[in-house]
Formats: C-alpha cells, sequence, structure tokens
C-alpha cells in the first residue's frame, strides 16, 4: 500500500519501467530463437502481473487522493491500520502534518505505517483517531457455518486469508476467473466451494468439517521455526502464520519434485563457497549463485508476495530448499540474500530436518542471533573476495564514522577496491543493523536497478527444476506461484 508521495513517484516509475520492459519484450520475441517459448512467455507473465500489482497500489492511492469518502469500511479488525492510512491519505494529511497533531516526529508516523501500526499502544490508537477526527464503529462476528462461496470468503478473511489471496495463489486461474466473475456461468458455487475446501486442506490441513462447519480456523505454526522467528503482534500474525504454511507447502512440493537432485556438501568456508561459483560458473551473480545452489541439490523457490515474512531455509530428509521472498528489484540484495541462506542449509549436515524463518533485516531477532550475524558475514565474505570487514572499515574510517557521510563514501571505497557498490552497501546495511542503525533506505539508493531478480530466480526454477510432480492440485499450486 502506497502511503506518501514519494513512495508514489516510486511507484509510478516501477510501473513505466515494467512496461517499457513489456514492450520491448514483445518486440525482441521473434529474434529470441535461444531461448525455449516457455521461459519467454512467463517471462512477460510475470512482468504483466508485476505491472498489474503496481497499478493497482497506484490506482488506490490516486483515488484515496482524489475521492469524497465519509466511510471506510473495514470487514475486520486487522483492517484497522490501513483504514487509518487511507482516513489520512483521504482527508488531505501529509504523515508530517498528522506527526504536528500528536506532538510526533514524522519519522515516528513513517514507521508505524510502515508496520502497520503493530508497535502502537491501544492508547496512541485512539489518539490516531482523535488527530484524524474520524469515528470507529464495528460489529464482533461470531464464527459462522459458510452456506455458499461467498459465506466462505468472509470466513476465511476472520483468520486472516483475504479474497485476493485466494484468488490470485490458491484457486486455479480458470475457477479464480468465474470467483472475481469475469467469466459468466450458469452453476451454483457448490462446486467452486468444494474445490476451496480441497485446496485448504492439501495446503493448511483444515479439514473439510472445519472448513465448513461453524468451528473457527486456527492458523498453522511452526513451533521448531519460531524459537527463530518473531511473530509480528496481534493483528498480522495470522496473516503472517498463513502465508509461512503457504510457502513450506510449496517448498516440501519443490522437494518431492526434485528428488532426483544430488546431495552435495554445502561449503561453510566463504572461500570455499566463493571458489566453488567460479570454478563451475565462472562469476560471482546472481544467476551464477542460483545455479550453484542446485549443483549443490538445493532447491531455491522465489516467491513474490508483499509482507509476512522475508524467506526461509528448510530441510526434510536431509534435502534443504531455499524460500526467496524478497521485493527489491536489485539483484545485489537477492544475491546477499540466497548467500545469508546457503549458510543456515550448511548448517548441522547430519540433521534431517531444518526449520528457518527469516524475520525482517532490522529486526532484534537478526541483529541478536550469532547464527544470523555469521550467515550475514559469510554472505559478505563470498560476494567481496575475503575483504567484507577490511572494506566496511575502510568506509567507517573515511566517513570519520558519521552514518550520514557513509553515502557519499561507500561508492569511493567500492570504486578503489573493484568491488560492486551495491554488494558493499549492503554488507554496510547489514554491519550498522547489529549497532541498531537502520541504513537500508540509504544502501537501497546506491543499488544498480539490475532488472528484475525475481524472474532471474524463477527462470533457473523452470529451467533446473525436475517437475516430478504427480499430484495435478500440487503441480497447479507451485505453477500458480511462479507466474
Amino acid at each position: 500500500m502506497i502511503t506518501n508521495e514519494r513512495q508514489y513517484k516510486i511507484t509510478r516509475n516501477e510501473a513505466d519501467r515494467f512496461r517499457k520492459a513489456i514492450s520491448e519484450l514483445s518486440a525482441n520475441q521473434p529474434a529470441r530463437t535461444d531461448v525455449h517459448p516457455r521461459l519467454l512467455e512467463a517471462e512477460r507473465e510475470a512482468m504483466e502481473s508485476q505491472l498489474a500489482d503496481l497499478q493497482a497500489e497506484l490506482a488506490e492511492y490516486e483515488q484515496l487522493k482524489s475521492a469524497d469518502l465519509s466511510i471506510i469500511t473495514m470487514n475486520s479488525f486487522d483492517e484497522l491500520a490501513d483504514g487509518l492510512i487511507k482516513a489520512r491519505i483521504v482527508t488531505g494529511l501529509s504523515q508530517k502534518a498528522l506527526a504536528e497533531r500528536l506532538g510526533l516526529k514524522e519519522q515516528q508516523i513513517q514507521r508505524y505505517e510502515a508496520e502497520r501500526y503493530s508497535s502502537a499502544s491501544y492508547q496512541r490508537l485512539r489518539e490516531i483517531a482523535g488527530a484524524l477526527g474520524v469515528r470507529i464503529k464495528n460489529d464482533i462476528l461470531l464464527p459462522v457455518m459458510p452456506g455458499n462461496f461467498g459465506g466462505l470468503v468472509n470466513k476465511l478473511r476472520q483468520v486472516g486469508l483475504e479474497r485476493d489471496f485466494l484468488l490470485g495463489r490458491l484457486l486455479p486461474s480458470a475457477d479464480a476467473a468465474r470467483a472475481s466473475g469475469e467469466v459468466a456461468t450458469q452453476d451454483d458455487d457448490t462446486g467452486l466451494s468444494a474445490k476451496v475446501g480441497t485446496i485448504l486442506e492439501r495446503v493448511f490441513g483444515w479439514p473439510h468439517d472445519n472448513v465448513f462447519g461453524a468451528q473457527a480456523l486456527q492458523a498453522p505454526r511452526f513451533a521448531a521455526a519460531e524459537a527463530r522467528f518473531k511473530m509480528p503482534a496481534g493483528r498480522r500474525q495470522a496473516a503472517t502464520s498463513l502465508y509461512a504454511a503457504y510457502a513450506n507447502y510449496l517448498a516440501v512440493v519443490a522437494l518431492k519434485g526434485a528428488r532426483s537432485l544430488p546431495k552435495e556438501s554445502i561449503p561453510l568456508d566463504a572461500t570455499v563457497m566463493r571458489r566453488y561459483i567460479l570454478d563451475r560458473r565462472g562469476a560471482i551473480d546472481l544467476r551464477s549463485a542460483l545455479h550453484a545452489a542446485w549443483d549443490l541439490g538445493v532447491v531455491v523457490l522465489p516467491l513474490r508476495d508483499r509482507g509476512t515474512f522475508h524467506g526461509a531455509c528448510w530441510r526434510y530428509d536431509g534435502r534443504n530448499v531455499i524460500v526467496l521472498k524478497q521485493t527489491s528489484q536489485h539483484e545485489a540484495r537477492w544475491l546477499f540474500d540466497l548467500l545469508h541462506e546457503l549458510f543456515h542449509a550448511a548448517q548441522r549436515p547430519d540433521s534431517e530436518t531444518l526449520e528457518i524463518v527469516e524475520a525482517d533485516e532490522t529486526s532484534a531477532e537478526r541483529r541478536n542471533s550469532d547464527e544470523e550475524i555469521a550467515a550475514s558475514q559469510f554472505a559478505g565474505e563470498v560476494l567481496l573476495d575475503g575483504k567484507a570487514e577490511t572494506l566496511a572499515q575502510a568506509a567507517v574510517k573515511a566517513a570519520k564514522g558519521s552514518v550520514e557521510l557513509l553515502k557519499s563514501v561507500v561508492p569511493t571505497i567500492a570504486a578503489k577496491s573493484g568491488v560492486a557498490v551495491g554488494v558493499l552497501a549492503n554488507y554496510m546495511a547489514f554491519r550498522l543493523s547489529w549497532q541498531g542503525v537502520n541504513w537500508w533506505g540509504a544502501a537501497a539508493n546506491l543499488q544498480a536497478d539490475d532488472g528484475n531478480p525475481w524472474m532471474i530466480a524463477r527462470d533457473v526454477f523452470i529451467e533446473r527444476f525436475p517437475y516430478d510432480v504427480d499430484n495435478d492440485l500440487d503441480r497447479q499450486l507451485l505453477d500458480r506461484a511462479l507466474h
């Protein structure tokens, strides 16, 4: 959700870039005989899907800015934060103006809205509503037995599974078109509801009687992973648990479909890992590192949904799968995250199982975990040829200890050392996060706009995945996630 003019301009530029890329792809497609038609089609569909997401965000913000609304409808308590943000935009208040009414700094409102008020107290929420001049009126809805598809959608929303996710990720395209009304049908929705029930049981483990009965649904939990990942507060916990369960389901499907992959020992030494990638692929970039991971027998599944957790590494029956979930368009970020997760995948190789769900890079869990710090150091040393700490110290020294000067210093240090500025910027951001300093915004501004790293990871998945998937529903849902 776009919350201010700066984000609006960035999103608009991203949309323009995707339109241009789609146009160029269509113009050049006949000449690209070296690429399989399926990959070209998937590449175009992925860009069109991302463009549609960006256009939807732009349209929502533009509508809110121009709307003459007296009521903003919320379907659940989970939507309270978005309702307050929308109310601020509709009333024409900037984040700075709202902060001034509350006697706060603008950055505090920005943080509140970025985290959807998850850290705000009840009293603070009342103050926000008062400053906006809005009244909140809602009902407490008790669990009900869904009598049709619409009732089922409402029941799923109560547990945090939104209609857009149901249509966009869980239902096959044809059924989603029926459910959204894009395709007219004379049939009742009994068959559609039954199909949703089958999918929900397959993905989340909810039995038919629970889905279609009056009993409330409960979001799945990962006991082993929770020690490594702090769930967000209250309102987002159910949605995060649901998405983690969905990603875990896809990861298990991918592992089963890749049983024929080799099981190689994953290097824990950064020098050895760097040499492994160079010897086999000839370069240290995202595509080369992805192929190296697959060579090691590690499945790398890229997802591009916004929010919830940051990434994951799971191991079952001795086989590893990495879920990369990064909305950044910068290849250096994806490359850093991949190597970070490969370090986790190399841990405790004799253990048959492993569950690591990554929190956001600014979270206390990642800042205070020795293994998380070691994983980031490993990624930095691989990418910076063993000079990560040396270059970080040189940057700090050149900036005379000033965080504000680092943005101008890092490019100079990178150029002198012959390393990519984006890679060094990412390492500096991780390095500073351990000290409680959030430098991610500055690091993002130093990144090169490489194109579409999600598409790179998706194309490598399609190229390397054996597709040994027996269940048609599993295959459909995996394909849905990759388009």
